[in-house]
């Protein structure tokens, strides 16, 4: 039988909490380990849900950790201990694939995220688990340059190969539609240009980035259609009408009108 025990160790209240699994002969025991909060201002949603877990109320504590996390603008640092426990209790629950999830949000959030030193072999086995997952899994970092904003370059971490494929995608709203572009590849960095409207020095685009597998599946992403990023190009001139291009073609044609006269066979005397 699962037994809810709650170990306050002389923490308020509201402060966050990791639930963790107890190992038990014949059985498993579902407590929770209480750590000291640097914010006291914890959303109520939050104070319900570890309330509800500690209540052995999984299925209600799932809905409220989810209404927490539709909360905007709450500490890094919070909220991925929250998406740690919402995957604990997933795991209680046997909901093994959102359990895994969430432990991964968890550590995009914060890749040092440990548990208790007291935490139970399980626990411990499975966030271990899930921070290997996560350091093999494909990643795309951003590699954006100032002086060549319209230029999108990414890195590629791929430890096991997956990505065959970068792509580019844009568009010239916020909300689409967004059009698609590979990205050149050498080595780990991928880079693509978004192409600038028509007979407009200055734009602003929204784009995000795509690395996908080769039966086309999507294994990396920086932003996303619903996030996408954004970017402004301000005078930006085409490439026929800057002086520096010109005085680059003419010293070129000096140099090989230079060439063809020297090779030139000379007038008889």
């Amino acid at each position: 039988m699962l037994l809810a025990l709650l170990c306050l160790a002389a923490a308020p209240s509201d402060a966050p909490r990791t639930i963790v699994l107890l190992p038990e002969s014949g059985a498993q025991q579902v407590a929770e380990v209480v750590v000291a909060a640097t914010n006291t201002a914890v959303p109520a949603s939050l104070i319900d849900a570890r309330k509800m877990a500690e209540q052995a109320r999984y299925e209600e504590a799932v809905v409220e950790y989810q209404r927490y996390l539709v909360t905007p603008d709450r500490p890094l640092a919070e909220r991925a201990q929250a998406l740690l426990e919402l995957g604990f209790t997933h795991l209680v629950l046997g909901d093994q694939p959102n359990a895994e999830s969430r432990a991964i949000e968890a550590l995009e959030l914060d890749p040092k995220l440990a548990v208790p030193s007291t935490a139970p072999a399980k626990q411990v086995d499975f966030l271990s688990k899930m921070r290997k997952v996560f350091l093999a899994r494909p990643r795309l970092e951003l590699q954006q340059s100032e002086s060549e904003p319209w230029i999108v370059k990414v890195k590629v971490i791929d430890p096991e190969k997956k990505v065959s494929r970068v792509l580019l995608r844009h568009a010239l709203t916020a909300t689409g539609p967004f059009y698609s572009s590979d990205m050149n590849c050498e080595d780990d960095t991928c880079s693509g240009a978004i192409p600038p409207p028509k007979d407009v020095s200055s734009f602003t685009a929204w784009y995000f980035v795509e690395g996908l597998d080769p039966t086309q599946i999507t294994q990396a992403k920086v932003a996303s259609p619903e996030s996408p990023l954004q970017l402004s190009v301000v005078d930006q001139k085409p490439w026929y009408t800057s002086p520096f291009v010109w005085g680059g073609l003419g010293a070129a044609m000096v140099g090989v009108a230079t060439v063809v006269f020297l090779l030139a066979p000379q007038p008889p005397k």
